[in-house]
């Protein structure tokens, strides 16, 4: 999947659900990505179906419906990308605009060569609907379509419309909806096709409607006339020079010729049923590299033929040298002359936005680093230090000296202690010394939780030793009782641990003060 598909589902998801969804999401789907999906980078269909499916099982709902929401999400994210102007001339009304689809992403593939952007073929119908026929070469995506569909035909006509799948086959990669208008005053056909009456005032039946067969060549030079058993009955210049033979009577055209787009045989019936998609043909000479021409066939009425109009399918200047061609061979009127040219300055731009993401992301990665390093600082600071002043210090401020008319010490230490260090295991000492400590200490610390004894700050542990205090920096009228109340759960939580052979005991002293704090600084 190229990276715009990944990146727009994974805003669509941050923007619905919230961004520690979307990490919960990547988690469940196994996706390992360190910052966000990149534009100019492709991505497994694998990923992205896992995202998918992972979706469903965190928002109960159905696949259909996630690639539906995902679909009408994408028509948002393409404008704020900068496809609103292309998207807005494709057509003036729902079916023009659904008819030149192809048009766009042949375009886009241009710019994305890997691309593989789905077949879209539409037929008006005489009740004012449209059957939109879908195909791709990834299976049960389709609701994707329909969420986009309906998306765009309501924000760029302000026509509401249902879209609805009536025939399915997923091991084909197609797919027929039926696009139907909610409120009948509405027409996705637009206004009444006035081209016949304006042809027949600009030629009137009494005129000669002729074209030099040789004036044609030159003006069309890729072009190609062919009958029903794909005979060629007229060719470009252009074309005729790269295929000499191509008007051998002996010669068939899909001996020479294949359709890649839309993904049909070549034949004279097929292309009939797909008058409305742009077709992209592989031509393969006897000699030379293989070429493809992008264009449209045109059924002529009059004679029972196919024409043919196309132009050389190339991505830049290097393509169309390396496919043994020359601006020359362009008609003056194609605009493809302009897109070669114009071509060599957007791969510049999009090398530097590939730059810009790997940067930006870069600089994602290091600060999400950076803000788990601070979190870490402040458990520490939090741990060492009183919370109060802890969050004075973090703020950069000077923590005013305090005085404590009344606080109570708690100290404890571990009884024999030193003795049982002196007769570890020389081998192990260490480990079972620091084993011993980690028990306590935990079992100690599990018991300042705030519900079970509160106003207690742990001040310090060194050593076997145990130090807290009570009225401080908390200030509180029953600091003696909480001390106390403390001491009595330590002697009661060590009761499970041993120390040689025996429960531990600890040795417990309290005492009622005054103290001071002293003036600090961050």
């Amino acid at each position: 999947m190229h990276g715009i598909i990944n990146r727009a589902l994974e805003l669509m998801v941050i923007q619905k659900f919230g961004e520690e969804f979307w990490d919960k999401l990547k988690e469940e789907a196994g996706i390992r990505l360190n910052g966000e999906f990149l534009v100019t980078e492709f991505y497994s269909d694998e990923s992205t179906y896992k995202l998918v499916v992972a979706a469903t099982k965190l928002t109960g709902l159905k696949m259909e419906q996630i690639l539906e929401l995902y679909g009408e999400y994408f028509y948002e994210y393409s404008v704020e990308f900068g496809y609103f102007n292309l998207l807005r001339v494709l057509g003036k009304n729902p079916a023009d605009f659904l008819m030149n689809l192809d048009t766009m992403h042949l375009a886009l593939a241009r710019v994305y060569p890997p691309l593989m952007p789905p077949l879209y073929t539409c037929e008006k119908l005489p009740n004012g609907d449209l059957t939109l026929y879908y195909f791709s070469k990834r299976a049960n995506l389709e609701p994707i379509a329909v969420g986009l569909i309906r998306r765009t035909i309501k924000e760029l006509f302000g026509i509401s419309v249902e879209v609805t799948v009536i025939q399915k086959r997923a091991d084909k990669g197609y797919c027929k909806l039926l696009i139907k208008t909610l409120n009948i005053d509405d027409t996705l056909h637009g206004d009444v096709d006035e081209d016949d009456m304006v042809f027949e005032c600009l030629c009137p039946a009494k005129q000669p409607r002729m074209i030099n067969p040789m004036t044609f060549t030159h003006v069309l030079p890729f072009h190609i006339i062919f009958d029903r058993d794909l005979r060629v009955q007229q060719c470009g210049l252009g074309l005729l020079r790269k295929v000499p033979h191509l008007l051998n009577k002996d010669i068939q055209l899909n001996q020479v010729a294949r359709i890649v787009r839309p993904n049909i045989l070549l034949n004279f019936e097929a292309i009939q049923e797909h008058m409305n998609s742009v077709f992209l043909v592989t031509i393969t000479p006897t000699a030379g590299l293989s070429f493809r021409l992008n264009g449209q066939m045109i059924y002529l009425l009059d004679n029972d033929l196919m024409l043919y109009i196309g132009s050389p399918y190339v991505v830049d200047l290097s393509d169309l040298h390396m496919k043994g061609f020359q601006i020359a061979d362009l008609s003056l009127h194609d605009a493809k002359r302009d897109f070669i040219l114009a071509a060599e300055t957007f791969e510049e731009e999009r090398v530097l936005l590939k730059k810009l993401e790997d940067l930006t992301s870069a600089m994602q990665r290091a600060s999400k680093e950076l803000s788990r390093e601070k979190a870490k600082t402040d458990r520490l600071l939090f741990d060492i230090l009183p919370r109060p002043v802890a969050k004075e210090l973090k703020l950069g401020k000077i923590v005013p000296p305090q005085r404590f008319e009344s606080v109570t010490i708690l100290f404890s230490g571990i009884v024999n202690f030193d003795k049982f260090t002196q007769h570890c295991d020389a081998t192990h000492a260490g480990l079972e010394i620091v084993n011993l400590l980690n028990k306590v200490y935990k079992a100690l610390d599990s018991l300042l939780d705030p519900t079970r004894n509160p106003e207690i700050y742990k001040i310090e542990t060194i050593h076997d030793n145990y130090l807290c205090v009570s009225g401080a920096p908390e200030p509180t009228l029953f600091h003696a009782k909480r001390a106390a109340r403390l001491a009595l759960d330590m002697m009661d939580s060590l009761d499970d641990i041993g120390m040689s052979g025996s429960a531990v005991k600890v040795r417990l002293t309290i005492r009622t003060l005054d103290i001071s704090r002293s003036k600090s600084k961050l």
